[in-house]
């Protein structure tokens, strides 16, 4: 039997890479993944997506987040993985979206709590809960 290099690039691998870069600014699940492939007329397993989209993660290509349990993973693109930075996330109530927050206040908190409470807070864990922009006037 032959057997492959573990840094070995297969034709799935690199669909499931093309389809996070093609939404590269969004946090993806392996649903929505599977979806994009149904819907291309090239239709990819459900088992193979999570196996690429762990082993991507694992070379720093991508990048998973899990914010409240309720819902599974999500993933994303990882442009430039060494250097890439850890954001804090806000989650709509309303429509589940996703969004990275940058914010120089944020950091201020983050700053304090480690300064004067000696406790590191993990930026890409931590998630504000609200509602975006499109839900508030609902």
């Amino acid at each position: 039997m032959r057997r492959h290099p573990a840094n070995y690039n297969t034709k799935q691998s690199e669909a499931v890479l093309a389809c996070l870069a093609k939404h590269k600014d969004e946090y993806i699940t392996a649903a929505q993944i599977g979806e994009h492939f149904q819907k291309s007329g090239d239709p990819v397993s459900r088992t193979t997506i999570y196996r690429q989209l762990e082993r991507l993660v694992q070379e720093g290509r991508a990048r998973k987040y899990t914010f409240d349990g309720t819902q599974g993973a999500c993933f994303r693109y990882a442009e430039q993985p060494e250097n890439e930075q850890d954001f804090y996330h806000l989650k709509c109530e309303g429509c589940g979206g996703i969004f990275h927050l940058k914010c120089d206040e944020v950091d201020h908190v983050s700053r304090h709590i480690f300064e004067t409470h000696a406790f590191q807070v993990n930026d890409s864990k931590t998630v504000f809960y609200g509602k975006c922009n499109m839900c508030l006037p609902k």
